[in-house]
Parts: structure tokens; sequence; C-alpha cells
């Protein structure tokens, strides 16, 4: 039978062991309560955040819509304006680039910008040709808002008042003479066939092909090229 000594020994050992687990219990409960308040101060921290991306959102999405909207304001006003005045030579030049930052920007947010897919080409009636395929577009833009916008604004032409129409002069630098003019064409299946109308009355469609071409005419103005 154990000594009343051991007995003594063994029960101030289970005390300093207890007194040691509660220490530790205490420390480690203390460590969670911390934690668990840091925890609720990062959920309130990312609610907050959420909230001012939301917000953010969708002034991006608002930001957005403005700037769609400003480029076609841009557009209406290039297809109305004197091609001799100081805003539409800016703005002629401008319109290219404001189009592709919108195609940029838009992605980011996880927008679809709603836009056409047009090809374009340009012959200039000395062997030299350029190609522009599945061009952004935007829709509604007829076939001279479009050349524009591909070229940078590297189209020169006069405002016909009465046909509320531009008569092109110069494209990418190449000017038309006295007995050469620049023509516009569509595609019609495999047929390039001359635009009815001028390229003011000619709309881009999703898929569209149109080309330039300058060429001698013949007395009935008539072209002597074809694409």
């Amino acid at each position: 039978m154990p000594s009343n000594r051991i007995l003594t020994g063994i029960i101030v050992l289970l005390v300093a062991l207890l007194f040691v687990t509660s220490a530790v219990a205490a420390l480690y409960y203390g460590r969670y309560q911390n934690q668990t308040s840091e925890t609720d101060s990062y959920v309130k921290e990312l609610k907050t955040a959420l909230v001012e991306y939301n917000q953010l959102s969708s002034s991006y999405d608002s930001s957005l819509a403005g700037f769609n909207r400003t480029i076609a304001l841009l557009t209406n006003a290039l297809s109305n304006l004197n091609s001799s005045t100081p805003a539409y030579l800016e703005g002629s030049q401008a319109l290219g680039a404001l189009w592709n930052q919108y195609l940029a920007l838009a992605p980011k947010n996880g927008t679809s910008p709603a836009r056409y897919s047009a090809n374009m080409l340009l012959d200039f009636g000395n062997g030299t040709t350029r190609s522009f395929t599945g061009e952004a577009i935007q829709p509604g833009w007829n076939v001279y808002i479009a050349t524009l916008a591909i070229l940078n604004g590297s189209v020169q032409a006069t405002w016909n008042p009465v046909y509320q129409e531009h008569y092109v002069t110069a494209i990418d630098g190449v000017s038309s003479g006295r007995t050469t003019a620049w023509f516009v064409w569509t595609l019609n299946g495999t047929n390039w066939e001359e635009a009815p109308l001028g390229a003011d009355l000619t709309p881009v469609y999703n898929g569209t092909s149109f080309a330039w071409t300058l060429c001698s005419y013949n007395q009935n103005g008539s072209p002597l090229c074809t694409p």
C-alpha cells in the first residue's frame, strides 16, 4: 500500500498538470478568440470591398455605355459635317482610335460589345492592293464611316450638301486625278458589283465585303475596272 508521502506527491503532480493544462487551454482559447475576431474583421472588410467593387463595376458599365454613345454621336456627326471643317478632320482621325479603345476596354468587364465583322479591299490601280480582313465594325455604320475607322481617318473627301454624301478624292494617301476616280464596290456572292449608291448610303452588315478602286471611267462615269 502506497505511503502517504507517495500519495501526496502524486496529488501534487496531478494538480500541477491540471494547472499546466488549464494554462495551455486558456492560451489556445485566447488565440481562438483572437483568430475569430480577426476572421470576423476580414469578413467585414471583404463585404465592404465587395460592395465597393459592385459600385465600381456599375460605374464602369455606365462609362462604357457612355463611351459607346459618344462613338455613335461622333459617327453621326462625321456623316453630316462638311469635310473641310477642323471638327471633321479631328473627328475622322480620332474615330478609329476611340473605337479600338472601346473594343479593348469592354471585354475587361465581361462585356461583349455589339460589333460586325467586315472585309475591305483597296485597289490603287497600279497593281498595288491592301486587304483588311475581319475588321470590327459598329452596327449601323456605312461604308464611308467604316473606311474612316479602318484607316484611322486616312480618307479625303468633299461634302455634297445636296446629296448629303461625301465624294472621296483620296484614300490612304493616294489621290484621284483628272481622269481617274475612286469607286466603291460590294461583293455579291463571288462577284464584285459597283455600289448603286454612294459610300454614305451603303450600309455595312456582318460579313460584308466592300472595296475601293482607283481607275479611269467612261463618258457615262462608269469605272473601267473591277477589284
